[in-house]
C-alpha cells in the first residue's frame, strides 16, 4: 500500500472520527433529565455506594482480602480467578464494584444533562466520580500492600465520605435551590452536629477495632499493636456518649415546636443505636461471629445514612414558607 493511500485512510478515519463525536455531542444536548427522574439516579447512587462497603465487608469477613493478590489482575497474568473459593469471592466483589461503580458514574454524569441544570448538583456528581476513582486506586493499593490494616482503615474511611457526598447529592436533588434556613433552633444544629462529630470518631474507632481483631481478610495480613479489648472499650465508651447526646436532642425536640418528621428521625436514629449496641456486645462476648460482624458493618453503613439525613433535614431549602420557618424557630427558642 503507497503511503498517499495509508494517510487518506488515516485521513478518512479522523474525519469519520470527528463526525461520530460531533452527532455524538449533538444528541447529547438535546436529551434532557427531568428533575424527578434525576432524583432517582441520586438514590440509585447512594443504594450502589452503600452496598460497596456491605459488599466489601463480606470479602474481609471471609477472609478473602487476598483471594486476588495482584492488582489489576486477580492472579499473575490472569485478569478472571481461578474457580476456588477466596479467589471467586474477592474476583466476584469487583465485579459488583466495577459494575456499580460504572452505574455510579453513569447517574453521576446524569446533573450535566438535567434540566434545568444546576452547578451545585454538577459539582457534587464530580466530587462523587472524583472519590470512586480514589476508591478504585486506594483498593489497589491495599491489595498491593497486603490489607495493610491503615490502608483497610483509609479505604473505610473513604467510602464513608462517598455515601456522605451521595446523600447530600441526593438532598440537594430533592429539595429547591434556595438557601438554607434552619427550621430549629440554634442549640439542636449545634448538638446535632456534635452527635455527627462523636459518630464520626465511633466509627474510625470501629475500623481500629476491625484491625486489631481476628477479622483481616486474610491470615497473611498484620494487625494493628493495640488490646483488642482496649480499643473496643473505647469504641463502646464513644458509642455510650453518643447515646446520651441523642438522648438529650430527643429532650430539646420534645421541649420545642418542631416541623413533623423530625422528632422521628430523631427516635430512629436512637433505635439504631440501640440496635447496633446491642449487636456490638453480642458480637465481643460471642468470639466475634463473622455473621454478626457483617450485621454491625452494615448497621454502621445504615446509621451513619440517617445520621446525615437527620442533619440535612433540619434545613428547609424552599418547601417551607418563611415565616412558617422563623415561626416554628421562633417557638423552639422559646421553649428551651
Amino acid at each position: 500500500m503507497q503511503l498517499g493511500s495509508v494517510a487518506d485512510y488515516f485521513r478518512y478515519g479522523c474525519n469519520r472520527i470527528f463526525a461520530v463525536i460531533r452527532s455524538s455531542i449533538k444528541w447529547l444536548k438535546e436529551w434532557e433529565i427531568s428533575p424527578k427522574t434525576y432524583k432517582k439516579m441520586t438514590l440509585f447512587s447512594l443504594i450502589g455506594l452503600s452496598l460497596i462497603i456491605i459488599s466489601g465487608g463480606a470479602v474481609r469477613l471471609t477472609q478473602s482480602g487476598l483471594g486476588c493478590p495482584t492488582w489489576p489482575n486477580c492472579q499473575g497474568s490472569h485478569l478472571v480467578a481461578t474457580f476456588s473459593f477466596h479467589p471467586m469471592i474477592e474476583f466476584t466483589n469487583r465485579v459488583i464494584t466495577i459494575f456499580l461503580t460504572v452505574a455510579v458514574m453513569v447517574a453521576s454524569a446524569g446533573a450535566f444533562f438535567r434540566r434545568p441544570f444546576r452547578k451545585d448538583l454538577a459539582w457534587l456528581s464530580a466530587g462523587m466520580v472524583f472519590g470512586l476513582i480514589g476508591q478504585i486506586i486506594l483498593g489497589g493499593i491495599t491489595v498491593l500492600e497486603k490489607l495493610a490494616p491503615p490502608f483497610v482503615m483509609a479505604h473505610f474511611t473513604l467510602s464513608l465520605i462517598c455515601v456522605l457526598d451521595a446523600i447530600v447529592l441526593y438532598y440537594r436533588a430533592s429539595s429547591g435551590t434556595s438557601p438554607s434556613r434552619p427550621i430549629v433552633g440554634k442549640e439542636v444544629i449545634w448538638l446535632s452536629r456534635l452527635m455527627l462529630a462523636v459518630l464520626s470518631f465511633v466509627l474510625l474507632v470501629g475500623t481500629a477495632v476491625t484491625g486489631s481483631g481476628p477479622h483481616s481478610g486474610s491470615p497473611l495480613a498484620v494487625r494493628l499493636p493495640f488490646p483488642l479489648r482496649d480499643v473496643a472499650q473505647l469504641h463502646a465508651d464513644g458509642v455510650m456518649f453518643l447515646i446520651g447526646l441523642t438522648l438529650a436532642m430527643l429532650f430539646l425536640l420534645h421541649q420545642g415546636s418542631v416541623v413533623d418528621g423530625i422528632s422521628k428521625k430523631g427516635r430512629m436514629l436512637l433505635w439504631l443505636m440501640l440496635i447496633q449496641g446491642f449487636i456490638g456486645y453480642t458480637q465481643y462476648f460471642s468470639n466475634l461471629p463473622a455473621l454478626l460482624v457483617g450485621f454491625h458493618i452494615a448497621g454502621a453503613t445504615a446509621l451513619w445514612i440517617a445520621m446525615l439525613w437527620f442533619n440535612l433535614t433540619l434545613f428547609d431549602r424552599g418547601e417551607m414558607d418563611a415565616k412558617a420557618v422563623e415561626a416554628v424557630r421562633g417557638e423552639s427558642v422559646h421553649a428551651i
